[in-house]
């Protein structure tokens, strides 16, 4: 299976995993709508579209490199598997392991939340994530995921008025 193909199957289940969010999950787990202010299913709806899209346009640019016989892309002969790239680009195309290193820690972090509260599950992904970016100062990281944690507490708490868990 050659690159371009593989990266065809991968938009492919990200646009079918983006219906499936769009047409079920968001509108089975959203609760309903106050009245008031923006419905909770916005903004679960504008990224999961968003992401939708994007996975189209590159299926199109795929397809149309594709059958065009222009793949686009470097000869893949010349950059062999073993040297995997950091996430997307032309030479190394999707790499899945960095693309999961992401996607974990977003999903534990809910049921973290429910389990530790806002505050420590907060600061720790934020610390996560900035170690998988790169940041691996300990000073400055620290100070960015308090102060970030804790600005989200206080506008989510006091400004919007939502309770949020462990609070």
């Amino acid at each position: 299976m050659t690159r371009i193909q593989r990266d065809g199957v991968i938009h492919v289940c990200i646009a079918l995993g983006s219906v499936i969010f769009l047409l079920w999950v968001i509108p089975a787990y959203s609760p309903p709508y106050p009245g008031y202010g923006a419905r909770a299913s916005l903004v679960p709806n504008v990224s999961v579209g968003i992401m939708l899209a994007m996975s189209v346009l590159a299926l199109v640019r795929n397809a149309s490199a594709y059958f065009s016989g222009k793949a686009g892309r470097p000869d893949e002969s010349e950059y062999p598997e073993e040297g995997r790239s950091n996430g997307f680009s032309q030479v190394g195309g999707m790499d899945l392991w960095h693309l999961a290193r992401f996607i974990i820690p977003c999903a534990l972090l809910i049921p973290v939340i429910e389990w530790v509260g806002f505050i420590p599950a907060g600061i720790a992904f934020m610390l996560v994530m900035q170690y998988l970016c790169g940041q691996r100062g300990l000073v400055a990281a620290t100070l960015v995921a308090l102060g970030a944690v804790f600005v989200l507490y206080i506008a989510m708490r006091y400004g919007f008025g939502v309770p949020l868990p462990g609070s």
